[in-house]
This record gives structure tokens, C-alpha cells and sequence, in this order.
């Protein structure tokens, strides 16, 4: 009488008996890793562990070109309260025209209906304060 094999899988560095269908999907499976870290790099593919040290995580190595750089940002934020300080120093009529036009982004069409005001008045009228923001910005 043929005797009944033994499935044994190493599990934390000792050998565990287990049934054959939990030996022969166990291999399958470590198999099938092994063959698509070899695939990986025959391909030169590499994950972000690959560049873990002691001291620092791989990841955070790579740089994250998706995110806006805190140096814009305060840039930004910077320009942004320069422009509202600019502003507060038009007077009423040309805040309240450059607020039509950029912050409720209506068309100079738009307004001149509106308004009455023919286009290319509100346009010489845009140009000239546009003129002197920009002046007042780079003081």
C-alpha cells in the first residue's frame, strides 16, 4: 500500500503540513510572483521600496511634479492680496467695472447691453485701468 504524501509550506521559517490543494496553490501563487518580478525587471520596473534606506522611505524621494510647489503658492497668495490692495486704490466706477468684467466674468457685449454704454467705450475704459493696475503693482 503506497503511503500518503505530506504537504509541507514554510511559514515564518517552519515547516507547516498542510492538504495538497493548500500546497499546490501556495506554490502556484509564489510562482506566479516570482514570474512577474522577473517580468518587472526584464523590463526595468522597479517599485518605490526599491529605494528604501534606514533612514528615509524610496518614496518620498521621487518628486511630485503633479502638486503645485509651496514656493507658487505663497507667490501666489502674495500677488493675489497685492492686486486686492491695487484695487481698493481705483475709484468706485473702476472697481466696479473691473469687477464686472474679470470677477463676474461678464463680456464687454454683455455689459454694454446692460448698461447702454457702447463696447468700445467699456473697452477704453477696461485698457486704462488695466494700464494703472499694472503701474500700481509694480510699485
Amino acid at each position: 500500500m503506497a503511503e500518503k504524501k505530506e504537504y509541507r509550506i514554510k511559514v515564518q521559517g517552519q515547516l507547516v503540513p498542510v492538504t495538497e490543494e493548500i500546497y499546490l496553490t501556495y506554490y502556484r501563487m509564489n510562482r506566479r510572483e516570482r514570474h512577474l518580478e522577473e517580468k518587472d525587471q526584464a523590463h526595468g520596473v522597479f517599485s518605490y521600496n526599491a529605494l528604501d534606506t534606514e533612514e528615509t522611505n524610496g518614496e518620498g524621494a521621487i518628486p511630485d511634479l503633479v502638486s503645485p510647489r509651496v514656493e507658487d503658492l505663497i507667490m501666489d497668495k502674495l500677488i493675489a492680496e497685492k492686486l486686492h490692495q491695487c484695487l481698493s486704490q481705483l475709484a468706485k466706477e473702476e472697481q466696479e467695472l473691473i469687477f464686472t468684467l474679470f470677477f463676474q466674468n461678464k463680456s464687454e457685449h454683455q455689459l454694454a447691453a446692460e448698461t447702454g454704454i457702447p463696447r468700445m467705450t467699456l473697452h477704453d475704459r477696461k485698457v486704462k485701468i488695466l494700464r494703472t493696475l499694472k503701474k500700481l503693482m509694480e510699485k
